[in-house]
């Protein structure tokens, strides 16, 4: 007995609010715009593309080109197949690419979007004349050569959840595939503040603050605000200031509670100016 088992692909649509990037560069004269939608995980899942200035005929072909394009990424052809076919291929408008930071010559409009696809989603520098710089988009300079580290490690539950939330928030494609794969702090500058550990609050408190557990430490140039449990402590100067205060006495009164008026000054606690009404 022979049995015929038939698969059916499953189309995989997008989110209803998704992410993506919008790329403006000019391929010989020509202006494109890129723009893409993701899925949740980062994956390029439909791509579109708006020409400027181009006949309605050519504008509608690219326009049905890009949706060909993103029903079959969303049936699960793979971006490297679309690259493979579409690179390299050459008819006008073609040349020089203006605006594209990776991109610098094209000899197609198809051949330019693919490249800047590759680039984007696949990390495919091979692709680019320009190849972004650094592993990942937080590298931190050459202090590992000159042996003078300024990253310390954050505990893993904390890199952990950190990583997830920048995911959520971020385009894969307009990082250009370069989210961190591990979370560290600089330390530099001045004395160290106790700041967040995790990006995400858990709790609030009865004050309504957001309440976060743990603590790690990044360096700031004046350590005067400190954030442990949600509420923020502050000195005496930098409050007066963030009030209005200028910091000269009253004639009045005597306090320093001057603030300003226009082009002159007032005082809070008995109400004289300086002049003006």
């Amino acid at each position: 007995m022979v049995i015929k088992e038939i698969i059916k692909a499953h189309r995989e649509k997008l989110p209803e609010r998704r992410k993506g990037y919008t790329q403006k560069a000019i391929v010989g004269g020509h202006k494109v715009y890129l723009r893409t939608g993701e899925y949740k995980d980062g994956s390029l899942g439909e791509i579109f593309i708006d020409m400027h200035k181009e006949g309605a005929g050519f504008r509608a072909m690219m326009n049905n080109f890009a949706i060909a394009v993103s029903v079959g990424l969303q049936y699960g052809v793979p971006l490297e197949e679309f690259v493979d076919a579409f690179t390299f291929t050459k008819f006008e408008p073609s040349g020089m690419v203006q605006g594209n930071d990776s991109i610098k010559n094209a000899t197609s409009i198809l051949d330019y979007i693919f490249r800047e696809l590759a680039v984007s989603y696949l990390d495919r520098t091979d692709l680019a004349h320009v190849a972004p710089q650094g592993a990942s988009f937080d590298d931190v300079g050459r202090g590992v050569e000159e042996g003078v580290s300024n990253v310390s490690e954050l505990s893993e539950s904390a890199a952990t959840k950190s990583l997830e939330v920048l995911k959520q928030i971020s385009s894969t494609g307009y990082l250009r595939k370069r989210v961190p794969q591990e979370l560290v702090v600089l330390q530099g500058g001045g004395g160290p503040v106790t700041t967040l550990e995790t990006l995400v609050p858990e709790a609030r408190n009865s004050a309504g603050m957001p309440e976060v557990k743990g603590a790690s430490t990044i360096a700031a140039p004046a350590a005067t605000t400190a954030i442990a449990t949600g509420s923020v402590s502050i000195d005496a100067a930098t409050k007066a200031r963030m009030q209005g205060y200028e910091g000269e006495a009253c004639g009045e009164c005597g306090n320093y509670t001057l603030v300003r008026n226009g082009t002159c000054m007032k005082c809070n606690t008995c109400g004289a100016t300086s002049g003006c009404s």
